[in-house]
């Protein structure tokens, strides 16, 4: 059996996405081959498991005409990319995965994203997609006009089979979409890889980790409101990877007297391995979320978990963590972060024991199993 992957999602050089494709395919049977469609890409996770050779020079629109933005470059690029699509990197690379397709030498396509263009190419082939979250359908209006809604419904329609990464997802999978529930399966993300990795602190102060992008449903601005006095009661400081702060985050951090409270840092892998491993506690308070990889992460490095008790995370850590209510209606993170500061050693340990524990139940060999599973009956073997 051969498995036909494409580029979608190994746009950018990191991608929560391109590393769950990444590691799947590197844990497959070795007896299922597979072909990732690509050409051009610089994307980390794809470069570090080496499962295809790819050309590393990318040519896109950071690099169109100059390195530096200037006025209509975006409207320029997109006219260029459109008429000369060969010579752009995503254009090569849809290309590409054209040209493999027409080929059919493939028993299942599993395209890694939601672009239909494979639709007018893949014949009479069965094709599975995953599904990670359904947050656009979920908060309709910080989505709207959004692309990935109308064709993700489309695709989902017409695919052989659906792989959502929770129970959670695939409960919204069949309330949005009215697909049935026996045509979907769900696969966990596996847990990260074990690496050594500097453990002597960044900072020397206490401080509690929030990892990723900071907005709409992620519920920051909420969450940094409702904790404000704690860290300032506590002399602790709140460390946020990823971007920088907005000016509407700004705003509330001066607003809040946080200025001396909220530190910013733009993080590698070994400095968030280092950030989760000395935190007091890592903290998610978003309002959904499809898995939740940072929290197999924070297990990882024996960082105490704190996660608000909506969608998801039950369903992913169970017993593992300290959950917390922040919504419309209620705040009681400040109250579960005073009560852990009380924590005796041994509860502590208790804790950090129940996460490594349930670690144990994420492993992407198993997932890539599952996932082999589905290829095996799509096919009709």
């Amino acid at each position: 059996m051969k498995i036909l992957y494409d580029y979608q999602g190994f746009s950018g050089k990191y991608s929560g996405i391109s590393k769950c494709f990444v590691e799947l395919i590197a844990n497959l049977p070795r007896e299922t081959e597979f072909h990732v469609s690509i050409k051009d890409s610089e994307n980390y996770h794809l470069l570090d498991k080496k499962i295809c050779d790819v050309n590393t020079e990318i040519s896109d629109m950071r690099n169109f005409i100059s390195d530096k933005n200037f006025f209509l470059k975006r409207k320029l690029y997109k006219m260029y990319a459109k008429c000369f699509p060969s010579h752009t990197s995503d254009g090569r690379n849809k290309l590409y995965s054209v040209e493999c397709l027409k080929k059919g030498d493939f028993d299942v396509f599993h395209p890694t994203y939601f672009n239909p263009y494979f639709l007018d190419y893949i014949g009479n082939k069965p094709f599975v997609i995953t599904i990670h979250d359904m947050i656009p359908e979920t908060f309709p209006d910080m989505f709207k006009h959004d692309w990935q809604v109308r064709e993700k419904a489309r695709l989902a329609k017409l695919a052989a089979h659906i792989v959502a990464v929770s129970e959670c997802t695939k409960r919204d999978i069949v309330k949005f979409l009215n697909i049935p529930e026996e045509k979907i399966s769900v696969i966990y993300h596996g847990a990260p890889e074990v690496v050594d990795y500097p453990k002597a602190p960044v900072f020397d102060f206490k401080y509690l980790l929030y990892v990723g992008v900071r907005s709409g449903y992620k519920n920051f601005q909420p969450m940094l409101s409702n904790i404000g006095g704690f860290l300032k009661q506590n002399d602790i400081k709140l460390v946020c990877t990823h971007c920088d702060f907005d000016k509407s985050e700004q705003m509330l951090i001066k607003k809040l007297g946080l200025e001396n409270h909220v530190v910013h840092v733009f993080a590698d892998d070994n400095e968030l391995k280092n950030l989760y491993h000395n935190a007091l506690a890592f903290v998610q308070p978003s309002l959904y979320e499809g898995f939740g990889i940072p929290i197999l992460e924070a297990y990882q490095y024996d960082c105490p978990v704190f996660l608000n008790d909506k969608s998801v995370f039950p369903e992913i850590a169970k017993e593992a963590a300290v959950f917390f209510t922040l919504d419309e209606s209620v705040h009681d993170l400040d109250s579960k972060l005073e009560m852990f500061l009380a924590y005796s050693d041994g509860q502590k340990r208790e804790l950090i024991e129940r996460q490594r524990n349930r670690l144990m139940d994420f492993s992407w060999k198993k997932s890539a199993e599952k996932l082999n599973d589905v290829y095996l009956s799509v096919a009709g073997r």
